[in-house]
């Protein structure tokens, strides 16, 4: 055996933790969960966090997980108005004053053009996470968005949906990073869907009540159902600009008595009332402005609860939902369609476990948190030791 020297270059030494900075539009963000889950589980494999949240939080419910956040959040002043520039400034001496190696941001628009300038500034490297509004919606800079693909280390997108669609967008660039798709993931230890007690009939959905959801396609979907004698009870959990008008379609078909409305609830009490359902819905659309769901985060919850789903043939969801193997898909805004998936799962109990055995199998292989993070933490570490200020030897 022969002994030989090399350098290898380090940000850190290799035995050091992993430094990360997250830059985020808004944190906490209780519609986000998905974001507090990931933070949590790559602090729980030994990555050290910072968090910047370009706004303060708005007055709403938290999460009780948030109480296990280790990092430091810190706020940016938003009593003055400020250019993209100043904001990123200000980023990046905070990410010099925290040491941090690389930063990511969640979402394709602000945050990550705050986090693609702060990076330059602090000469480090950045990456972000692209999910669907944020890449989808009309008013969406493509150009923009084609530039902070260019100029990250890599990006990470939900679905193979969006992945397609960003390579798409970039491809007469020349691009030397890569676009990975890493689906959200769940932490699967705190779902135990063996010991459920379902109530007969209930349909539960949850989301915020904005048009891509599709509360109203659904509402009418359970008028349907109403009218074929089908005995069910519907909650929908979630807030938004639709209230008013969705409290106005229940009260049109009558459904006082079978469909509730019962506004933002905390995580806990979320999974509470999704633990007792017999049948999930989210009918979700694209909206009248390029708008769309990506992957959303509450259809794998009921998954992880073995709770059998319907739901749209829409951008991330196939990936999720395999259509009459793990669960029943449809067109967007077909009610008539809707309203008979929803009616064949309620009548057939032989039908919801297979499809509740399948869901489980399904989130281990695919949706797993800690095998997911456990990837994002490789590409961090491999991000953070391009362009080294500082070498070690080995």
């Amino acid at each position: 055996m022969t002994n030989s020297s090399s350098t290898i270059t380090y940000r850190n030494k290799p035995s050091e933790a992993l430094k990360i900075g997250y830059v985020l539009k808004r944190f906490p963000n209780l519609s986000q969960t998905f974001i507090l889950n990931e933070i949590l589980e790559i602090e729980r494999q030994g990555v050290l966090v910072e968090i910047v949240s370009l706004r303060t939080p708005r007055s709403e419910p938290t999460h009780s997980a948030l109480k296990n956040l280790k990092a430091q959040i810190t706020y940016l002043d938003e009593t003055t108005k400020s250019s993209d520039s100043t904001i990123a400034e200000q980023v990046a001496l905070w990410a010099k004053s925290r040491h941090l190696q690389h930063l990511h941001a969640h979402f394709a628009t602000s945050a990550a053009e705050i986090a693609m300038q702060s990076a330059k500034l602090a000469n480090i490297g950045y990456s972000f996470t692209a999910h669907a509004h944020d890449i989808y919606h009309e008013k969406v800079d493509r150009q923009a968005l084609i530039n902070r693909i260019q100029n990250a280390r890599f990006v990470v997108t939900v679905s193979d949906f969006n992945r397609d669609y960003l390579n798409k967008l970039q491809s007469n660039q020349s691009y030397k990073g890569t676009i990975n798709r890493l689906y959200n993931g769940l932490d699967l230890t705190l779902f135990n869907p063996t010991k459920l007690i379902r109530e007969p009939g209930l349909i539960v959905s949850i989301g915020r009540l904005v048009p891509k959801k599709g509360m109203s396609f659904l509402i009418e979907a359970f008028a349907s159902l109403r009218d074929r004698n089908v005995t069910f009870r519907a909650v929908i959990i979630g807030e938004g600009e639709e209230r008013v008008t969705l409290e106005k379609s229940i009260q049109k078909f009558a459904l006082e008595q079978q469909v509730t409305l019962v506004g933002a609830l905390t995580q806990s009490d979320v999974i509470a009332t999704l633990s007792r359902a017999e049948l999930f819905a989210l009918s979700c659309i694209v909206g009248d402005d390029g708008d769309m769901d990506g992957l959303p985060t509450v259809i794998l919850e009921a998954m992880a609860l073995g709770i059998p789903v319907v739901s749209t043939q829409l951008a991330g969801i196939p990936e999720m939902i395999h259509h009459q193997i793990n669960g029943l898909l449809v067109d967007q805004k077909q009610v008539t369609d809707l309203a008979d998936a929803m009616q064949t799962l309620l009548e057939s109990n032989e039908l919801r476990i297979s499809f509740r055995n399948q869901s489980l199998k399904h989130m281990e292989e695919h949706f797993n948190l800690r095998k997911n993070v456990a990837q994002l933490r490789e590409w961090f570490a491999a991000a953070s030791t391009i362009g080294m200020d500082k070498e070690y030897t080995e």
